[in-house]
């Protein structure tokens, strides 16, 4: 059996992979056309054994659905007689008359693909297009891995009346191997890390957000993740500890950067943020190494994502919305 995973975001199913590869799998990540550059596997690993299993293909924006030559995506899955997929996935592989054999979504794949989406009038097409076949690929899909949401987002999910397996449990988003037994000295003498070592030294409780910056202006509801309930906090939390080193560090990722840095303006609190660049996984760990605690987000109740994951990894403090009592009926222990 030889595996294909199609898609890569959030550097998740790279991981997967190699946790596939571990177990002795014949398994090849297909990195698609439009995944952003910082979900590149090369970005999550401090080795170039990657180089063998992964690879580059020419499809998967759904953009341009309907100007793809889908004898190229048959062929490029040929070699493979077991499919996992996320993003547009499913829908690519509906169209050349194959099926996924587990579905392993991220979120936008489940509540805005399948669904009808204001987008630009050039592109409306193709996405009424995606739309049809990715309720077709999900549909059809003999397994669904996704962990117990909120109720709000399950009646979304419920809408596709997906009828296989769903597996009720976080994909294994993070490959912790690449993280342990001294992984940072691989890295020592960068100047980003004698940066970090400075911050560390002259802090004396360092917080780290790195979700994006969404919370003011979004078409996407389900993007939001509250940073101003932690930036405002953070203003009264500082104030209450006036005297202390305290730090929060900020990523500038996320369509609401600029309106982060007014409110931080607003409340004066400039001194008490420090702000890093968008950055590859196998940097921003040694920040979370760092920390103290790690806040994920805000706005809606999830139990696990990403930033969630990472946390954990790093065996970290993390601080995030949870509504237990929906999640109960899975995790009775909660």
């Amino acid at each position: 059996m030889k595996i294909g995973i199609i898609g890569n975001m959030n550097n998740s199913y790279f991981s997967l992979a190699r946790y596939l590869r571990d177990e002795g799998y014949n398994c090849e990540l297909l990195v698609l056309q439009n995944e952003p550059s910082h979900f590149d596997p090369a970005c999550d690993t401090f080795s170039t054994d990657y180089t063998s299993y992964c690879k580059q293909i020419t499809w998967g924006d759904p953009a341009h659905f309907l100007q793809q030559d889908f004898a190229i995506v048959k062929k490029d899955l040929a070699p493979y007689n077991f499919l996992i997929g996320n993003g547009p996935a499913p829908a690519y592989i509906a169209k050349i008359g194959r099926k996924l054999d587990m579905f392993i979504p991220y979120g936008y794949d489940l509540y805005s693909l399948p669904f009808l989406r204001l987008v630009h009038p050039f592109r409306l097409l193709a996405y009424l297009a995606v739309r049809r076949y990715q309720r077709k690929g999900i549909s059809e899909s003999s397994y669904t891995l996704f962990d117990r949401t909120n109720e709000a987002f399950e009646k979304v999910i419920n809408k596709l009346h997906y009828s296989g397996k769903r597996i009720i449990s976080p994909a294994p988003m993070v490959y912790y191997k690449d993280y342990e037994n001294g992984w940072q000295e691989k890295n020592a003498i960068d100047p980003f890390q004698v940066q970090l070592q400075k911050l560390r030294v002259d802090t004396e409780f360092l917080l780290v957000q790195h979700s994006r910056q969404i919370w003011k202006k979004s078409s996407d509801d389900w993007s939001f993740k509250g940073n101003d309930f932690l930036i405002e906090g953070y203003a009264q939390f500082i104030k209450q500890h006036a005297g202390q080193k305290i730090k929060l560090v900020l990523f500038e990722y996320g369509t609401d950067v600029p309106e982060t840095k007014k409110l931080i303006t607003k409340l004066g609190i400039e001194d008490a943020i420090v702000w890093m660049p968008k950055m590859a996984r196998n940097k921003l760990m040694a920040v979370l190494a760092a920390s103290d605690m790690i806040i994920g987000e805000l706005y809606h109740s999830w139990l696990t994502y990403g930033v969630a994951l990472e946390a954990l990894c790093m065996a970290k403090p993390f601080m995030h919305k949870r509504i237990d009592a929906e999640l109960i009926g899975d995790y009775p222990e909660l």
